[in-house]
């Protein structure tokens, strides 16, 4: 388990919902305006909003709910 393990799965899926919008955002948005010889450049980068999105992805998977919404149960001990 990774940095997102003290989330919940409904916190998990609604960060990774958010940072998709804001990757989506990011790629669709104008990257540059200018107005009266004053310019302004948004940073387009996206490799860490990628990253983090990837490790939300591993932490949902990790906990059996990436898509089909299960539960994860625990190792099994027999003594």
């Amino acid at each position: 388990m990774g940095i997102y393990r003290h989330l919940s799965v409904e916190e998990l899926q609604a960060t990774r919902t958010r940072l998709m919008a804001s990757l989506h955002d990011r790629l669709a948005s104008p990257t540059a305006a200018a107005h009266n010889g004053r310019s302004i450049q948004y940073q387009q980068d996206v490799a860490e909003i990628r990253k983090e999105i990837a490790a939300l992805s591993e932490e949902l998977e990790a906990r059996g709910a990436g898509v089909s919404g299960g539960t994860v149960r625990g190792p099994i001990y027999i003594v």
